[in-house]
């Protein structure tokens, strides 16, 4: 069957059935390399997206993600951080008990009333490796939400506002 054969709705299937789940897959380890290292990956789905859509070479990527729904790789890496921190402040329960204080609130380090005393504390980094870690990208990745889309408890209307603001 060609590829010409298909219709769009066929062909945006093909996409979330074989090449999002691999993406996916532990995304929140894979996604915290350099940009040299993911470059090709993120050529080669922006190729993928391209001919599935049959759009031209000069085509905008980001009009491509947004016609399948989907996010480019560095911005899905930070949605599922942000995924992960929301499931450890909200469902802690049903996580491994490995990360049960994964995160903390400043409230836990000190009793100051400060304005960030309900923002996760950032362990300090030095290094680039550090600041590569899913403790301190998460925990600033949440800091920097606004506190209309933190307050969500819900997991869907959490996914849903985020992809608002991606």
């Amino acid at each position: 069957m060609e590829i010409k054969n298909l219709t769009a709705v066929s062909l945006k299937m093909l996409y979330f059935a074989f090449v999002f789940p691999h993406l996916l897959y532990r995304i929140e380890i894979y996604g915290n390399t350099y940009q040299s290292h993911m470059s090709k990956l993120v050529k080669l789905n922006n190729k993928i997206l391209r001919i599935l859509q049959n759009a031209p070479l000069k085509s905008l990527t980001l009009s491509l993600y947004k016609n399948y729904n989907t996010l480019p790789i560095p911005l899905l890496h930070d949605f599922h951080i942000l995924l992960f921190v929301h499931k450890f402040l909200y469902h802690g329960n049903k996580m491994p008990y490995i990360f049960a204080s994964y995160f903390t609130q400043n409230t836990s380090v000190h009793h100051y009333n400060t304005r960030e005393k309900y923002s996760l504390h950032l362990v300090n980094s030095y290094t680039d490796f550090g600041k590569r870690l899913v403790k301190f990208k998460g925990s600033r990745l949440w800091n920097n939400l606004s506190d209309s889309v933190k307050i969500l408890n819900s997991i869907p209307a959490f996914k849903n506002s985020l992809k608002i603001i991606y």
